[in-house]
């Protein structure tokens, strides 16, 4: 006795997991928004190295190898004020994911230039008055013919001051990452124009 599968049923199956992977892939292409791409490095012995790639329009094209750039940004940190917390020279990675700054105040400026937080009802924004967590992180990548890419993202997280009330997630006004971008410029120059190819 032979037994034989519906049919319906099966092309409704094969057509749920065409249709998953079709989400899948076009998810995975945000065309000219900011990616961010974790990558494992190989190193000596047992140790696994982690990298954050980050890419989008914040990135900047400087001159110089990636250790000129790493230096240039370790300078550029310091005139900033901003205490460098995370250094990954392999792969080429700097910035600070933990900044705490109780005077809401960073190289002069109220933390909501750099930060949209929203708004505490009448008070005022809430990136110059809750307590706020600042992540600054710059990725290094090399490129050819001694040019350098650097991308710079910057996030933050808000909690009312004196509670254990849940955060919410601050937006970058793009100030900081401009500021970085400007002066990495400044410091090694920007590398010839890309030669259009006919």
């Amino acid at each position: 006795m032979r037994y034989f599968l519906p049919v319906r049923p099966f092309l409704s199956t094969v057509a749920a997991c065409l249709a998953c992977l079709a989400c899948a892939s076009t998810s995975s292409n945000p065309g000219t928004e900011t990616t961010i791409t974790t990558r494992t490095l190989s190193s000596p012995g047992s140790r696994v190295l982690e990298t954050t790639d980050i890419t989008g329009g914040d990135q900047v094209r400087v001159k110089g190898s990636r250790l000129d750039a790493m230096s240039a940004l370790t300078q550029i940190y310091g005139d900033l004020q901003i205490p460098i917390g995370t250094m990954n020279p392999d792969g080429g990675q700097i910035g600070n994911q933990r900044l705490m700054l109780p005077n809401h105040r960073l190289h002069g400026h109220l933390l909501s230039y750099y930060l949209n937080c929203g708004q505490e009802s009448m008070a005022g924004s809430r990136a110059d008055m809750d307590e706020i967590t600042l992540s600054v992180l710059s990725s290094v990548t090399t490129g050819k013919d001694s040019v350098t890419s650097v991308g710079t993202l910057v996030s933050g997280r808000a909690r009312p001051s004196g509670t254990s009330s849940n955060g919410v997630d601050c937006e970058s006004t793009g100030e900081l990452e401009k500021t970085i971008a400007t002066r990495l410029g400044t410091i090694l120059g920007a590398p010839p124009p890309v030669a259009n190819r006919d």
